[in-house]
């Protein structure tokens, strides 16, 4: 708009003097207008790109004298269309000059119109006039220039707060792996190390000692898979062998459970998923079989179909109320619940007094 508003009133005045060198002024102008504008849309925010701006206006300034030298006739209401180049000029090195510069050049914009105002070729006004529209063009480039620094401060601000949230999501998110870490180490060590230990405290016979070595070497192998760097890995395993694993590792650790098996469908699922199920199963029957009593029938369901996965462990023991279960016992608040839910399962536990207990897996493939 401004450009088209000093193209409008420039164009006439080329009558009055030296076309030649007024059309050179013009389109230095325009040129640094188009420059800005490619910079602005397909540019890369040269900054030198708007010093044009200013660079246009003092030697238009210093060629408008040039261009009039010899003219005596001037309209009544004549002003020197530099005018309309002032504020552009000023706003524009304001912005992208040095601090200092800055100052120096917002200075001299209005006290050399000031001065061309005065002469017959700026229109030949006294001084209170010439400073009357020189204190307009300094008021209206510290006007706008007061605008933009306020809005690039509070831009900066904004960007400030944004860093600081990010570096406080970066560290949360720090310590919450590193407390979800921690959390699977512990569920390790309950899971397997202490089984391991109960086992060989309590093994008599060669098989029971056999048991107790295989859950030993099991354990140090999970052990070292959680120190090591591969164990972000995510590889898929498919469910039917994920049933058949997990069977033989039911029938060889706890013969006595029944097990009823359903493979109606055919999936994969991420092997993290068929860890934590496992672990939660096993972890599920350890307590039914710490917990439940002697006298007791045990039954796990595996099914697969169409609808996911579906683990169903189940005994007709004592039971117990989740909700009277000590914090300090980490079997099914943290081995159960909180394993299966990591990977995307859920947890169904039905469970009262003198009434069994029954655990119920489910997943769901892309759920």
């Amino acid at each position: 708009m401004t450009v088209l508003q000093t193209f409008t009133i420039a164009i006439p005045h080329a009558n009055l003097g030296n076309a030649f060198i007024h059309f050179l002024s013009l389109g230095l102008i325009l040129a640094a207008h188009f420059a800005a504008v490619y910079n602005f849309w397909l540019g890369s925010a040269n900054k030198n790109v708007y010093l044009l701006h200013g660079a246009a206006y003092v030697v238009s300034f210093f060629l408008y004298p040039i261009a009039m030298q010899g003219v005596t006739d001037f309209p009544s209401d004549y002003r020197s269309w530099l005018w309309w180049w002032t504020g552009t000029a000023t706003m524009a090195l304001g912005m992208f000059l040095p601090k200092w510069w800055a100052f120096a050049f917002l200075g001299f914009v209005p006290v050399s119109y000031f001065f061309l105002r005065m002469t017959p070729a700026g229109g030949g006004q006294g001084v209170g006039t010439a400073l009357l529209d020189a204190l307009y063009v300094f008021l209206y480039a510290v006007a706008v220039l007061s605008l933009v620094l306020m809005l690039r401060s509070a831009a900066s601000e904004v960007d400030h707060k944004n860093d600081e949230v990010a570096e406080t999501a970066t560290a949360r998110a720090a310590a919450e792996a590193a407390e979800l870490e921690r959390r699977k180490i512990d569920d390790l060590v309950h899971d397997q190390v202490l089984t391991t230990v109960l086992l060989a405290a309590q093994a008599q016979t060669p098989q029971q000692r056999a048991l107790a070595s295989e859950s030993a070497s099991v354990a140090i192998e999970r052990l070292k898979i959680a120190a090591s760097e591969d164990n972000s890995k995510v590889e898929d395993i498919s469910v039917n062998t994920f049933i058949d694993t997990l069977t033989e590792n039911i029938r060889r650790t706890f013969p006595e459970v029944q097990i009823s098996l359903s493979k109606e469908a055919e999936f994969s699922m991420p092997i993290l998923v068929g860890i934590a199920l496992a672990d939660a199963t096993i972890q599920a029957l350890k307590n039914s079989m710490q917990h439940a009593g002697t006298k007791v029938v045990r039954q796990v369901r595996l099914k697969a179909d169409n609808h996911g996965l579906k683990v169903v462990i189940k005994d007709d023991g004592r039971g117990f109320r989740e909700s009277k279960i000590p914090a300090n016992r980490m079997g099914v608040r943290h081995s159960i619940r909180r394993r299966v839910a990591s990977v995307g399962a859920t947890v169904n536990i039905q469970s009262e007094p003198r009434k069994g207990a029954t655990v119920i897996f489910k997943w769901v493939p892309n759920a």
